[in-house]
């Protein structure tokens, strides 16, 4: 069929019930175990039958149990542990592929240090996927190990060793180092000001086209469609019933939005808190920087700024950019200039030579951001579960993020690492979630 790929010509066994029976929800309308309670009010109710919110009518042509709306790497470990699960799958991405969205403009870091708890722990759970990719999933997500080090000031060194503390009682191999006993590991950094460095020796980076690949490339069972407006919400009274491509409309018993910095538009007035900002990083070539041989991958709590080693005796770095609410199809410009310049002028008192590293590539994006900081991961309302607004840290917790959501999908029910991320925390009437302590930069 024009606009979609079948990774599999294998039938595969639905759950719960016949080939092309969708997946069924509870009977409050909600899989089983996924919390129930509805962030915002629920849809008035169309029509009688299966409605999209675009004037245009086209015919139902697919029948699955699951879409995935988005085509990121949260959505295709999604979509790639639904069907290890027997579930039929339909993932939609935008016709003109993942290169403007977060995924694919990210700095692929693999690490575990966070402020946040519940994100140190879905990280921890992703680490083992990708230090062991082959066996896991299967293919290469293009995984490098280069350490990892956290630095801070005198201020924040007591979170700092609260948070390694977490780390280790994960069973994480984390350490607090001195700035002397860093040194010795990977010399050639101006340590000034560094009080205390976070130390995670096995960390390190990853490809995202690789490893989105490598997920739907060893799926079996999901079948991409291609959207040119990134597909729109299909609704049967007042649960949402599947998704219109523009092409064809294909009814799932679930949807999973995520769709990352295009969710909001695509939920509308239905929306949870969130927003989108743009995301720069600059590839420059290193070689002539002592540091660069024995670099590991730095967050530099002092400066605002990180950077890694890349291929070729290059540098990746972060850029710092303005303008919150972007729309996500004009945030892939490269980095301005001058942001770019104020960008290598912080990095260059940690790492020096780089102000002046010729720059070989430039990318930016936007993604979803909520304003606790924690993603959207679990029900809406009935028949669409949200996996979004992960203010720039999907990449990392992709694995642990996929297999969760599909446990709970197919009746497991609630996965304790998922319950801090629930959208309902932002209902009316709820109390806030306690502020945790952060640092300056996470």
């Amino acid at each position: 069929m024009p606009g979609s790929r079948t990774l599999t010509h294998r039938r595969r066994n639905r759950v719960r019930g016949h080939p092309g029976t969708p997946v069924r929800p509870a009977a409050s309308g909600r899989a089983a175990g996924v919390a129930a309670q509805s962030v915002v009010p629920r849809p008035a109710a169309p029509a009688t039958g299966i409605h999209s919110r675009s004037a245009k009518r086209t015919p139902v042509t697919r029948t699955v149990d699951v879409a995935v709306l988005g085509g990121g790497v949260v959505g295709a470990s999604i979509a790639h542990h639904l069907a290890g699960a027997g579930v039929s799958v339909a993932l939609v991405e935008r016709s003109s592929g993942t290169h403007r969205s977060a995924t694919s403009n990210t700095a692929g870091q693999i690490r575990l240090h966070h402020s946040d708890p519940a994100d140190a722990q879905l990280a921890a759970l992703s680490f083992g996927t990708f230090e062991n990719w082959g066996e896991k999933i299967g293919g290469d997500a293009g995984f490098r190990r280069t350490g990892f080090a956290f630095l801070v000031g005198e201020r924040h060194t007591d979170i700092l060793r609260d948070n390694v503390k977490v780390l280790t009682d994960l069973g994480v191999e984390a350490i607090v180092l001195t700035p002397a006993e860093f040194a010795d590991r990977h010399p050639g950094l101006n340590l000034d000001g560094v009080a205390a460095v976070a130390y995670e020796p096995r960390s390190g980076y990853a490809d995202p086209h690789r490893t989105r690949t490598a997920f739907l490339d060893q799926a079996r069972g999901v079948t991409v469609l291609t959207s040119r407006s990134g597909g729109r919400l299909l609704w049967s009274g007042q649960r949402v019933s599947g998704v219109d491509t523009g092409a064809e409309r294909v009814a799932a018993g679930e949807v999973v939005l995520a769709a990352g910095a295009w969710s909001g538009a695509l939920l509308g007035e239905f929306a949870p808190p969130l927003r989108t900002k743009r995301v720069g990083l600059i590839v420059a070539d290193a070689g002539d920087l002592p540091a660069r041989e024995h670099l590991p991958m730095v967050i530099d709590d002092l400066t605002g700024t990180y950077f890694r080693p890349a291929f070729d005796h290059s540098v990746l770095f972060g850029v710092p950019l303005e303008g919150w609410d972007t729309e996500p199809d004009d945030a892939n410009d490269p980095p301005e200039r001058d942001r770019e310049a104020a960008a290598r002028a912080r990095i260059d008192r940690r790492l020096p030579g780089l102000a002046r590293a010729p720059r070989t590539s430039a990318a930016a994006a936007a993604d979803g951001y909520t304003p606790d900081g924690r993603a959207l991961i679990g029900r809406l309302f009935a028949g669409l579960y949200l996996a979004t607004g992960f203010n720039g840290g999907g990449f990392k917790v992709a694995p642990s993020v996929g297999r969760a959501v599909a446990a709970e999908l197919t009746g497991a029910g609630d996965q304790p690492e998922l319950v801090p991320y629930r959208p309902d925390r932002f209902a009316a009437g709820r109390e806030p979630v306690a502020p945790i302590p952060r640092y300056a930069t996470m």
